[in-house]
């Protein structure tokens, strides 16, 4: 709460109708700065310059109240127009505040679901392009990765370890209101208010069929009443990729004694009598640091910049908030960039007491070029640092090699020019608008109408040159080829909704709402591919000579019916009532309608009597809620029998036709979660310290897939809701104010311990995935937890030839190469030899625990802010090892393979086997040898800002300059680059794969922000 009123004769009287004064910390006596002021009728406001002072249009008596991130909001009446001197008393804003819900907003001390909310001001000097990274660390529960340094590329999400078959785990984007398409990355993280994310299902429930997986709700900047601010923000910063992590592979001395080995070992071994190739014979021709290392061929140092102008107006009937954007990043491997430009309006008009309007439109525009086919498997980036280094990317008169072909090796095109002259440049405008007008019918019962629309129009042009053509095993030149692709969608959504608050005689606290909404979605696509190009000058697709086009289309649409109940009496027992009701056009005509009840409960304990004197308990809140929800990401016509066009021959002719391929099921509808969450908020020592326990437990049934049926039918499988996940958890954070005087310390940590266990899967419980020899990495089946890495336990080599004679093997061993563990035969018992019996659980992907905590300091105009994040107890498969450790010579490899067997006598380190033909593929198929520890701590930023001591003056009211470095540094034992690497993101079926994704990069970054 706020401290004293004091009048202070320093403050000299201000001319004219004008409220003045000074905000400070009740503590340490320093001036606040950003501070909000606004006269309690909303007609003016400002904010607190550098010094603390403040001025706003007005006249006593009048009522000021005051609000800043850290302190505790209070109205103070004043009966002056200068020498004000306001103290505000630190706070934990956290349980102070208003929180975004389904629907509406709800006071923190009355939610009674799970829900965390992280507003934008508390993250906002994070110089990053996509709010997921701010958000990074910063929320129990919610697992968010950065799965690839692409510019402009989207963030994982994964909210209380959600997962499911063919639906996916991304949870559900709201904006403003509107369960949008396009996503967060749309989105400057500048023109963001808040975000809220709901997690269990009393929480989410409102949004019923479409919230299993969580929901976010993201809260666009408003004006507010008595707002003049003018703000323009800037940063530049220089990336690049640090050297932890990178491909540990020969150089060109060491590549080459490995070949000159590796052919004499084939002499001596195999018969093979062509000698070792020149450039080969004599290894010391290169020095110790020559040839080329062709990962870094293709990367630079990048730039990224971001401007940004915001202006907010609330004066009298109208508030107004206008946000430009624009933001470039260039990225770390050549030829690639994404730049963005977003423009925001949202306005409010009350026309009346009664009656209000209000207008929020965004329009984006995003250019990028991002070479298709760069990372995530074997290709560009892994292909090209595969290759052999004694070669160099480019001549000494300064033209480029177009292809490659080494002895032994793959040919090859030069992979510097595939990444130089492919052209993949895209472009894509979105418009998200929201516009709707609210009615007071009677005192406290409103109805609102609100009409939603998001738009998109993507165009996407690609041309390969002959010279850049091909890949692993195919060289240029070869025929040039381009495409030109088009993509759109509209989804607009009318909710038409009633609310009513009511306080009966001051106990009893209702607020009801009910509505009915309805959604449709539209999508169109088109392509043409070209062929037969003339030559490399003309890259359009009009050039070509065969040109082959194809269009599709799909729809889907959506009608619900939505209401909600709460009520508290004396804001001590709470208790809130939840029900959607869904039909969906995705699903059979036998189960197009679904409901989505759910119900939660609330005990501020505090205010009972028993605890009033009990000292250092300032908030504890008891709350438990159990419900429903769906996952309706099954695709738009999965419940139809499919039909493909096929020809027919009658009389003696070719007739097209139509024919089945598949069975449709009239009985297939959305996954469904029952959800069970209790929760405790506890304030301690005048909220001080901020404490927050959840724990969960949910049930995902109706899972899709594909089950079995009779081959009679004329097809093996049919599309079905059978199988059965079970999830459940544990959640903590704590917010602390640790140091409250001139030097100011607070604390944000929060702990997530995730589990699962898959219970049902099909008819038969015929286990999904880790079938293959390699790149199959991941396995879920029953009993266990979802997607386990299933392959061999290497032991390591036999080395005499005693080993081999005395321990299990298979068909192609010998002494010298690859050694497992012998787990099972055919009946369950080891039997001595080794094979695909022998294929186990070797690692599990998903974490013990997630965490995160942020370190903010304040001194004098001096703050500092370090963000962590990490997690413990992952491991990670690194798909890349099938081929840096590919024994055969047709690759560049790890320079451990330098100590590989070759006799007896010279028998290596144990790890690494022969290189003789035919007993290479074991070592190379998946095995613990690709299973790491993915453990790791990162610094995801830290900055370092100076809020400059301006003058008073009638032009500039704050003004701040800052360092930031983005991953500035990370601690892990995973050999890879990066240990957030997914291939598939976060899909829990296949999460933990690192197949050489586009490097993250790390950023330097300097800042301003000024004030009007």
């Amino acid at each position: 709460m706020l401290g004293c009123v004091l009048l202070c004769s320093s403050l000299s009287a201000q001319q004219g109708d004008r409220i003045s004064g000074k905000v400070t910390d009740s503590l340490s006596g320093q001036p606040l700065a950003g501070v909000t002021v606004a006269l309690k009728d909303g007609s003016q406001g400002t904010t607190t310059g550098a010094d603390g002072v403040f001025q706003l249009p007005g006249h006593p008596p009048a009522v000021l109240v005051l609000s800043s991130i850290g302190y505790k909001t209070k109205e103070v009446p004043v009966d002056r127009l200068s020498g004000i001197l306001i103290r505000l008393e630190p706070g934990n804003a956290k349980l102070d505040e208003v929180v975004v819900v389904s629907y509406g907003k709800q006071d923190v001390r009355e939610v009674t679901g799970s829900v965390s909310q992280l507003n934008a001001n508390e993250v906002k000097d994070m110089p990053v392009s996509n709010i997921g990274q701010k958000m990074q660390g910063k929320l129990a529960g919610v697992q968010i990765n950065n799965n690839n340094g692409e510019p402009g590329a989207n963030m994982s999400f994964r909210i209380r370890g959600a997962a499911s078959i063919n639906a996916g785990n991304g949870p559900l984007i709201v904006i403003d209101g509107f369960p949008s398409v396009s996503g967060l990355e749309v989105l400057s993280p500048d023109e963001i208010e808040s975000v809220t994310v709901l997690k269990d299902a009393a929480a989410s429930s409102l949004y019923g069929s479409r919230a299993a997986n969580g929901v976010i709700l993201v809260t666009t900047k408003q004006a507010k009443s008595g707002q003049k601010n003018i703000q323009f923000s800037t940063y530049v910063g220089v990336e690049s990729v640090p050297d932890r992590g990178k491909p540990d592979l020969m150089n060109a001395r060491e590549f080459a004694q490995f070949k000159k080995e590796f052919y004499e070992d084939a002499a001596k071994y195999e018969g093979y009598t062509g000698g070792v190739p020149e450039i080969y014979q004599h290894p010391e021709q290169y020095g110790p640091d020559d040839g080329t290392d062709w990962f870094d061929v293709l990367l630079r140092k990048a730039l990224t910049q971001n401007y940004n102008l915001s202006l907010s107006t609330g004066v009298n009937d109208l508030k107004s908030a206008v946000n430009l954007n624009y933001n470039r990043q260039e990225g770390v491997m050549l030829n690639t960039y994404a730049e963005r430009v977003t423009a925001r309006a949202n306005n409010t008009y009350s026309a009346s007491d009664r009656l209000t309007f209000g207008l929020n439109i965004g329009v984006t525009y995003r250019r990028s070029q991002i070479t298709s086919g760069l990372g995530n498997g074997r290709n560009i980036i892994q292909s090209a640092y595969l290759m052999d280094p004694t070669l160099n990317y480019k001549n000494p008169d300064g033209t480029y090699p177009v292809s490659f072909s080494q002895p032994g090796m793959f040919p090859n095109p030069n992979y510097y020019l595939v990444l130089k002259e492919r052209a993949n440049p895209t472009k894509e405008t979105t418009v998200l608008a929201n516009a709707f007008g609210e009615y007071e019918i009677l005192k406290g019962l409103r109805y609102k109408i609100s009409l939603n629309a998001n738009t998109d129009n993507t165009v996407n042009r690609t041309f390969t040159p002959s010279t850049a053509q091909g890949g692993l095993g195919g060289a240029p030149p070869q025929p040039a080829t381009g495409s030109y692709n088009t993509s759109s969608f509209l989804t607009w959504l009318i909710e038409n909704t009633l609310t009513y608050q009511k306080t009966i005689h001051d106990k009893h606290n209702i607020d009801a709402l009910v509505g009915y909404t309805a959604q449709r979605y539209n999508f169109e696509n088109s392509n043409i591919n070209g062929t037969q190009f003339p030559d490399d000058n003309i890259g359009w697709v009009n050039a070509a000579t065969t040109r082959i086009g194809d269009v599709g289309t799909n729809a889907s649409s959506l009608l619900s019916y939505i209401a909600r109940l709460n009520y508290n009496y004396n804001s001590k027992y709470l208790l809130s009532l939840a029900f959607r009701r869904d039909g969906s056009s995705r699903f059979g005509s036998n189960n197009k309608w679904g409901n989505f009840p759910s119900v939660s409960v609330g005990w501020v304990v505090s205010e009972e009597g028993f605890l009033h004197n009990v000292k250092g308990i300032s908030f504890l809140k008891l709350r438990a809620s159990y419900g429903k929800t769906g996952n309706n990401n099954i695709g738009d016509y999965t419940y139809l029998a499919s039909v493909n066009s096929d020809n027919y021959v009658f009389d003696d002719k070719v007739t097209p036709g139509k024919s089945l391929n598949g069975i449709g099921n009239s009985n297939l509808t959305w996954e469904t979660t029952d959800g069970l969450d209790i929760g405790l908020d506890l304030g301690l020592f005048n909220d001080r310290i901020a404490f927050t326990y959840d724990y969960y437990r949910k049930k995902t049934a109706g899972l899709l897939y594909q089950v079995d049926i009779p081959v009679q039918s004329g097809f093996s499988s049919i599309t079905s809701n059978i199988g059965q996940f079970n999830f459940w958890g544990h959640e903590f954070s704590i917010t602390s104010q640790n140091l409250t005087g001139a030097f100011r310390w607070s604390t944000s940590f929060n702990i997530s311990f995730d589990r699962n266990r898959v219970e049902k899967l099909g008819t038969n419980n015929a286990p999904i995935g880790g079938y293959q020899l390699y790149w199959d990495d991941n396995r879920t089946a029953v009993s266990h937890p979802i997607g386990l890495f299933y392959g061999y336990i290497n032991t390591g080599v036999y080395m005499t030839q005693e080993e081999f004679d005395t321990q299990p093997h298979d068909a192609t061993a010998m002494v010298g190469t690859a050694r497992f563990k012998d787990i099972s035969g055919p009946d369950g018992v080891p039997d001595g030899i080794i094979d695909e019996n022998d294929r186990t659980f070797i690692g599990n992907p998903n974490p013990d625990f997630i965490y995160g905590m942020t370190n903010q300091f304040s001194y004098n105009n001096f703050d500092l802010s370090i963000v962590f994040a990490g997690s413990v107890g992952n491991d990670i498969a690194d798909d890349a090892f099938q081929s840096t450790e590919n024994l055969d010579g047709v690759f560049n490899v790890r320079k451990g393979v330098a100590n590989r067997w070759r006799s007896e006598e010279d028998p290596g380190d144990g790890i690494y086997p022969r290189t003789r033909a035919g007993t290479t593929a074991d070592f190379r198929n998946f095995t613990s040898r690709q299973v790491f520890d993915g453990s790791y701590l990162a610094a995801k930023n830290i900055t370092l800002g100076y809020r400059l001591p301006l003058a008073r003056n009638p032009y500039v009211k704050n003004a701040r300059v800052y360092f930031s470095a983005q991953n500035a540094f990370i601690l892990t034992n995973y050999p890879g680059m990066n240990p957030e690497a997914g291939l598939n993101g976060l899909n829990g079926l296949n999460q933990g794969r690192d197949f050489t994704a586009y490097p993250v990069s790390r950023i330097f970054t300097l800042g301003v922000d000024v004030g009007f």
